[in-house]
């Protein structure tokens, strides 16, 4: 079965989750929580929970209870508060389109730790010091050959 809608472009790993067994469940980049019908992929449900990214949702274990969280500097609980289930499809099919024009547009895009770039910038700047301070004293030597020639 494959389930789709949601965006896994800008982080490295999102959880799946079973929720009982008749739900899969997925975070988003884009920020919201994507419930699907387990047997027929079907989308039921979109949560908007996280400003950015959902990275981590974890089901109680016996009650209709599901912790989320993602870059926000905060963990929700989710419970149902309705008799009956509120879906906004319009909303949701915004949303997967959305998504897929946005994988569309990175595909060939590559994602690596802020702390990777920031090392990776520190050496390159390490290195141009290096050549600059070489530079500087290949410049020195040859003033100092000219002024003996004079």
């Amino acid at each position: 079965m494959v389930y789709k809608g949601h965006r896994n472009s800008r982080t490295m790993i999102k959880e799946a989750s079973f929720w009982g067994t008749n739900f899969v469940m997925s975070g988003s980049d884009c920020g919201h929580i994507f419930i699907w019908d387990r047997h027929t992929a079907e989308h039921l449900m979109l949560l908007e929970a996280d400003n950015h990214v959902v990275n981590c949702l974890q089901p109680h274990p016996f009650d209709p209870i599901l912790a989320s969280s993602g870059i926000d500097y905060d963990i929700k609980i989710w419970s149902p508060l309705e008799e009956s289930r509120i879906f906004n499809r319009k909303l949701a099919d915004e949303v997967i389109t959305r998504n897929e024009l946005m994988l569309e547009e990175t595909r060939n895009t590559i994602t690596v730790p802020a702390s990777f770039m920031l090392r990776m910038l520190a050496s390159l700047n390490h290195i141009r010091a290096d050549r600059l301070e070489g530079d500087r004293s290949e410049g020195s030597g040859q003033e100092n050959e000219n002024e003996d020639e004079g």
